[in-house]
């Protein structure tokens, strides 16, 4: 008599499949918790109304600087990370991860300063990616982004081409594109969009790690706009209507980057931590990630 099929199974592999589940599960709980976090009054919460100047005359009412330099700032610390490694999961892969970056930014910049109840030299965000293999060496990801003591949200997705996959005597090349939208702010609307070329070779290490290091370049472009914005009497906390209304010039700023990361896989569960800095903003972003594939 055939014994049931998963009595079949050896004992390490069925204890590396329910290691597997049980930080996918992980994974799916901290992203709820992520998104469900109870709302309150949050110290990174922007206004703009800081940006009117009741003194300036009609046709120069707006520091509009200081607002394309805050929205460069959001729209980096929101938009893409995580770029390699260029390999791909193979048409049948799937990886879930869990990231938090901590953004560098100009925190004592007026436009910070007036932007924000509480500004810092740092902002921190959390993600929870997922990206899926495909045919030809493609892969598509989807990403949910959280800028932590904000109502601030980013939803993204990816496409990766892979230009050289699998050469033993080769490194893996790629092409990957991104593009993210803000919600949270009903004043604001922005776009993160970036095209990056990645080169990374996994090594295998003692017969059970695998290592895989990356390099990346990276050309973004940031969009943002503004709908009517209040106005606030901050005497007695009244709306006004200014005459002229509120002008701000739409923002769309290009940026070149670079990343340097590495991600180790062993059986099933990965870590790794990149390094993405904007040498057009000087801004800096440092992610750490755990993952798990399948």
């Amino acid at each position: 008599m055939l014994a049931p099929r998963h009595a079949q199974r050896p004992p390490r592999l069925r204890a590396r499949r329910s290691r597997a589940r049980v930080l996918a599960a992980g994974l799916l709980l901290a992203g709820f918790a992520l998104a469900t976090s109870p709302a309150q009054a949050k110290p990174l919460n922007l206004r703009f109304d800081s940006f009117y100047d009741p003194d300036a005359q009609a046709l120069s009412l707006v520091k509009n600087k200081g607002f394309e330099r805050l929205m460069t700032e959001i729209g980096f610390a929101m938009g893409g990370r995580m770029i390699g490694p260029a390999q791909s999961l193979g048409q049948l892969g799937i990886e879930g991860a869990l990231e938090l970056s901590v953004v560098g930014v100009n925190g004592d910049a007026d436009y910070w300063q007036d932007s924000v109840r509480e500004p810092s030299s740092a902002v921190r965000t959390g993600q929870l990616r997922v990206r899926k293999g495909g045919p030809f060496g493609m892969q598509f990801g989807a990403v949910f982004t959280h800028m932590f003591d904000s109502d601030l949200y980013g939803i993204g997705a990816e496409v990766n081409m892979s230009l050289v996959d699998g050469y033993n005597a080769l490194p893996d090349l790629a092409l990957r594109i991104d593009v993210h939208t803000l919600v949270g702010n009903s004043n604001l609307a922005m776009l993160m969009q970036s095209t990056n070329l990645v080169i990374s070779k996994s090594f295998g290490v003692g017969g059970v790690l695998s290592l895989q290091p990356w390099a990346a370049y990276s050309f973004g472009i940031v969009t943002a706009g503004l709908s009517e914005v209040v106005i606030y009497d901050e005497n007695n906390q009244d709306t006004l209507d200014p005459d002229p209304p509120l002008r701000l010039d739409q923002v769309l700023t290009y940026s070149h980057r670079a990343a340097f990361g590495f991600r180790l896989v062993v059986t099933r569960v990965s870590v790794g931590a990149e390094f993405l800095r904007s040498f057009t903003d000087e801004l800096n972003n440092v992610t750490l990630k755990l993952g798990v594939d399948f």
